[in-house]
Parts: structure tokens; sequence; C-alpha cells
């Protein structure tokens, strides 16, 4: 009998355990991303017939953009006073005072009782500056002869994730020696903020370490050979607290496509020895 509970019991945890793992793995597949705004137009509002509006999403975000749009309507019950709408969800043009395109568009009933719409539309090498819209309007001519109101949610992928690079040379020799690290692929990055940490230290002669700290210059350069951050500094795990520790940030302002490079040199009298740089990326606007 002590042999069947504990049996049962061991079964129960293990079908708990397996609930939990599906509900992170729910939670994990979320969107990182969202923005939200309120829409109202019809009968007592400033909007009588239609309301747009607008969101700044970084450009390039993986898996693209989703559009939720819950809504209801004032005014009393029944069918014959329920208002018909039209949704569109627009994709960002090359101007932030034009509409882009239309990349769905659907057609819905306003009720007493709140519905939601889901629009979809995949990745845009557009953004920030030039946002995406969401119109809602009354599919009827004229004026909405009740209040239509309710929210607009974009999500998008702004999950931190880690960003590839080439591995180092295994030393940097002292007096000007210098190293090109590919960053990334050649399509470049997505807009957003790029963080960059490295480690490494001083080298008398093969791998014996020495005791001085090396102040080493980093230049991250863009697809167009442009140097737009530059950091000196000391090792990122440095134990001496007056020295400065190597930390580059850089807020991506743009898509552009082509290969980004991280390039690191040692103007010291002292070798050397770096290891592998970590990158990190968190898509954003500015």
């Amino acid at each position: 009998m002590k042999e069947l509970s504990t049996t049962i019991f061991t079964n129960f945890v293990r079908v708990l355990g397996v609930m939990a793992l599906c509900t992170l793995a729910t939670v994990g597949t979320a969107f990182a991303g969202t923005i939200s705004k309120t829409f109202e137009f019809g009968a007592g509002t400033p909007q009588p017939r239609s309301h747009v509006r607008t969101f700044p999403i970084p450009c390039g975000t993986p898996g693209g953009v989703a559009a939720t749009v819950k809504f209801k309507r004032l005014g009393p019950a029944g069918a014959s006073n329920d208002i018909p709408i039209i949704i569109e969800f627009r994709e960002p043009d090359t101007a932030p005072n034009q509409e882009g395109p239309v990349v769905e568009t659907k057609t819905a009933t306003a009720k007493t009782t709140e519905q939601t719409i889901i629009l979809r539309s995949g990745r845009n090498n557009r953004g920030c500056t030039l946002p995406w819209r969401v119109r809602v309007r009354y599919a009827n001519e004229g004026a909405a002869p009740s209040r239509t109101f309710g929210s607009i949610r974009l999500d998008f992928d702004g999950r931190l994730r880690n960003i590839d690079i080439e591995s180092p040379r295994h030393f940097l020799y002292k007096s000007g020696d210098y190293h090109s690290l590919k960053l990334g692929d050649s399509g470049g990055l997505d807009q957003g903020k790029i963080e960059i940490s490295a480690n490494w230290g001083h080298r008398i002669r093969a791998l014996v370490p020495g005791p001085n700290p090396v102040l080493l210059k980093w230049e991250l350069i863009d697809p167009n050979g442009t140097v737009v951050k530059t950091v000196e500094a000391y090792s990122s795990n440095e134990a001496r607290s007056e020295l400065t520790k190597f930390r580059l940030t850089h807020q991506v302002t743009k898509c552009t496509p082509g290969q980004w490079h991280l390039r690191i040199s040692n103007n010291t009298n002292d070798d050397a020895s770096v290891d592998r740089p970590r990158v990190y990326f968190k898509p954003d606007c500015p």
C-alpha cells in the first residue's frame, strides 16, 4: 500500500512538472515589445467617422508585427443599432506623414459587448520615425450614430538577443596591432540598442599572464565603413575600481543592410590576450 501511495505521488509531481513546462513555453513565445493606444469615433467624440493611431516600431523586427484591436459601442441594445466598422492595418511609408500601403483589412460589427480582431504583417525595413498605422472607421457614409471605442495594441519581437561575432586572434601585440571582427551577418542590424563587453589580460609571452592592466581601443564600424562609436577602456572584468571598465553601447537608428565590424587596437607597450566579446541587442526606438 505504501509503494502504491508513493507511485501515485510521484506521478502527480510529474504531471505538475509537465504543466509548469507547458506554461513556461507558452509565456516564452509571447511578444516582448508592446505599444497600446485607445481610439474612439462617432457621436460625442472629436472623430465623427474614423480614428487613426500611429505606432513607432523598430524596423526589421523578426516575426513581423501583430495588431490586436478591441472594440465595442455605446447606445441602445439591439442588432439594428450595431455599428459596422472597417479596420485597416498599414505598414510604414517613405515619409512620416504619409499613410503606407494596407497590409490587411478586416470588417466587423461593433456591439455593446467587447470583441477582438487581430491583424498581422511581416517584417519591414522602415520604422521608428516612419510609423505603422491602424485606422478604425465607420463602414457607412457620414458620422457614426453611436460612440464606438476601444484599444489598439501592436506587438513585436522586442526581446533582448545575442548577436554573433567572430572570435579575435588570441594575441593583440603591443605598439599598434589591431584586429577587425565581423559583427552579425551581411543583412545588417535592426533598429535598437547594441551593447558590447569583453575580457582580456596582459600576456608576457605565450600563455604566461602578466600583472599590467592593458588599455585597448574599440571601434564600432557600420556597413558604410563609418566609425560610429569609439571606446578606450580596460577589460570588462578589471578588478581595479579606479580604472574604466569596457562597455560599448550604441543606438542603431536605421536598418542599413551590410556588414558591421568591431575593430580592436592595442596601442600600449604590453601584449594582450583577448576573449571573444559578448554582444547583446535590444530592438527599440530612441
